[in-house]
């Protein structure tokens, strides 16, 4: 228990730094005394602060929530699946969620009343239907096959990306064809205070009902067999599980675009500090994943200002190696 707390303890006091850092980075740094003004005393007239509250730091958020959704995700699909290489887009969830964003960009310009809110809607509707379809023809008797879920997943993923790349060959639009490669890659320049809710209720409700289902999970990543043996209704957590990862990592890929190996790593990492079997590993991979991101995101600003690189070129920096690397480990096992 003393370990658990000390990770908690660390992750809290890494957040608090990030937040702050993320605050004072932009395209003009702003100094600390300003950044705690802007809090406590804040003037909407005031260039500085309006910066602080209304763009860096649902920036910021934004870049929390996802990393903390993707990483959730991440380690119910590894348990789903019982796979340790296994993430939430193995489901072909970022593919249908691209190829919805994609057609909204080239196909709806002209719809512009919500026009802001046209591609994050299609992204949330492609991952929803793609999922759905993952689940039907991946299921058997009612009942759901992760070998068969995965093959089914990897196959869309290639025909919705190809799809995408057909989509974009055929576009003579030089404007939306980089608004869509510019969402493909992740980012979170476009987070705004009226959309943070959406991915805050999932990923929260799915954590608390995660919390209370953590022996569930642990039996998972022991094996069906052990887990049928330990009294678990493999095939009914199996569907709410699924469900819940389509839902939570709909409303990330929508808000932020897709942003690769966040549900990989970060599972693997909190698992290794606290143990497989830990009641608070859900909740300590949900806070490292969103600090992963929000160091991410500080990194993809101080590299290319202002803006920031996509974010999901940074995350692939970090993935890469660490994919090739539990790939080494050939006798890695949850157990």
């Amino acid at each position: 228990m003393r370990k658990t707390l000390a990770v908690f303890f660390g992750l809290f006091l890494l957040l608090a730094v990030g937040f702050f850092l993320g605050l004072r980075v932009g395209s003009i740094s702003t100094p600390y005394s300003t950044i705690l003004e802007a809090f406590t005393n804040y003037n909407s007239t005031d260039a500085a602060h309006y910066s602080i509250v209304n763009l860096r730091l649902p920036r910021l958020l934004l870049a929390f929530l996802t990393g903390a959704s993707l990483a959730f995700s991440g380690y119910l699909m590894q348990a789903l699946v019982n796979n340790a290489l296994a993430d939430p887009y193995l489901l072909g969830t970022a593919s249908g969620a691209s190829l919805g964003a994609s057609l909204s960009y080239f196909l709806l310009t002209e719809l512009t009343i919500f026009g802001l809110y046209l591609p994050p809607f299609f992204a949330l509707v492609g991952s929803f239907a793609v999922t759905l379809v993952v689940v039907l023809l991946g299921s058997r008797r009612g009942q759901l096959i992760p070998s068969q879920m995965l093959l089914v997943g990897i196959a869309l993923s290639s025909l919705l990306t190809a799809l995408v790349s057909l989509i974009m060959f055929l576009s003579d639009s030089e404007s939306q064809l980089k608004s869509v490669v510019f969402w493909s890659m992740g980012g979170f320049e476009k987070a705004d205070w009226g959309t943070l809710g959406y991915p805050a209720t999932a990923v929260s409700l799915g954590l608390v009902l995660f919390f209370f289902l953590q022996r569930h999970l642990n039996a998972l990543l022991l094996g069906t067999e052990r887990a049928e043996t330990l009294g678990v209704n493999v095939s009914g957590i199996r569907w709410v599980m699924m469900v819940t990862v389509s839902v939570v990592t709909g409303f990330a890929v929508a808000f932020s675009g897709p942003v690769g190996f966040v549900g990989l790593m970060v599972p693997h990492i909190t698992r290794a500090q606290l143990g497989t079997t830990n009641r608070f590993n859900l909740l300590a991979a949900a806070l490292a994943g969103g600090l992963f991101l929000v160091l991410c995101d500080i990194l993809s600003r101080l590299i290319y200002p202002p803006a920031g690189l996509p974010v999901g070129i940074v995350t692939s920096f970090f993935g890469v190696p660490f994919f090739v690397y539990l790939l080494r480990r050939k006798n890695y096992r949850f157990n």
